[in-house]
């Protein structure tokens, strides 16, 4: 499998600038000791760097709809053709970003390569439903899943000429523990599954992760995963911009992903949400290499 790692270096519609950082720092810090190790563990596992889109705004502040929108449209179409083109050319695109508006851009990106909208499972702290008009931040991170499902702003939705990019028959959301009350309202509309953390504590989370696996993994057009950092104990990975009490243990969220099956329909990956400015130590930083592997590792 060749893998093609890109970073994602947005944070305009985010809630701290730090996260702009996580590309670079991934790339000096992680990048060629976890090639390595993939080497040693003889992977069958071909991974280079393809780069890094940068966001065009000079503004060092996050910004909010609508100042926002003509900066993250920018950015996420240079996002969209970089990840069409690694798709294209038969690569697994991987995206470090930044803050979860680069959802946009990889995803329509994949599913443009595709002809076909995909499966995708959300695995994140909060639902990212939101819409402009149902936002009280009016934070464009709150609102790339209701982007990809075809809802909102019609420069996002109608990016790629596809939409929806994710087809909502196809599209579960796991980890939930922070969310307005319109999100829920809207997945449930469209027939979108979600588990919140609530859910996990009384199933277990390999029940959970399985079920929903399948659910995404049955698309027609492959599907991917979108894994926000801050679904996770901050604790343990203090190192994101809006962390939640609560959040999944690391390792074993690491261990269940890597035993689940249909890896081979994965179409891309996407790790967000790293902010190194609240993790001087690097504690979030390292576990990025231990959950792509999981990912990515076939049964």
């Amino acid at each position: 499998m060749r893998i093609a790692l890109l970073g994602a270096a947005f944070s305009a519609g985010g809630a701290h600038p730090g996260c702009r950082h996580a590309p670079e720092v991934f790339r000096e810090r992680e990048f060629r000791p976890w090639r390595r190790r993939l080497a040693r563990q003889q992977l069958t596992l071909a991974v280079f760097w393809a780069g890094i889109v940068r966001q065009e705004t000079a503004q060092a502040l996050p910004m909010r709809f609508p100042q926002a929108l003509a900066a993250l449209t920018r950015n996420n179409r240079r996002l969209m053709r970089s990840t069409a083109r690694l798709r294209r050319g038969g690569m697994l695109p991987v995206v470090i970003g930044g803050d979860h508006s680069c959802a946009i851009g990889t995803w329509t990106g994949i599913a443009m390569a595709h002809r076909q909208p995909l499966g995708l499972l959300w695995i994140d702290a909060h639902l990212d439903a939101h819409t402009p008009d149902s936002s009280a931040s009016q934070r464009l991170h709150g609102m790339p899943l209701a982007v990809l499902l075809g809802e909102g702003n019609a420069e996002l939705t109608g990016m790629g000429k596809l939409t929806p990019v994710i087809d909502p028959r196809y599209c579960a959301v796991i980890g939930v523990r922070s969310y307005e009350d319109e999100e829920p309202l809207r997945l449930a509309r469209l027939g979108v599954r979600f588990y919140t953390r609530e859910e996990i504590d009384r199933r277990g989370l390999p029940a959970v992760l399985g079920e929903a696996w399948r659910q995404v993994a049955a698309a027609p057009g492959g599907f991917g995963v979108s894994l926000d950092l801050d679904v996770l104990d901050p604790m343990l990975a203090p190192g994101v911009s809006v962390p939640e009490r609560g959040g999944l243990h690391p390792d074993k969220l690491a261990r269940i992903l890597s035993m689940q099956p249909l890896k081979h329909r994965l179409r891309g990956l996407e790790l967000v949400e790293l902010n190194p400015q609240r993790d001087p130590q690097g504690k979030t930083l390292r576990l990025l290499p231990q959950l792509m592997t999981s990912l990515l590792m076939r049964r």
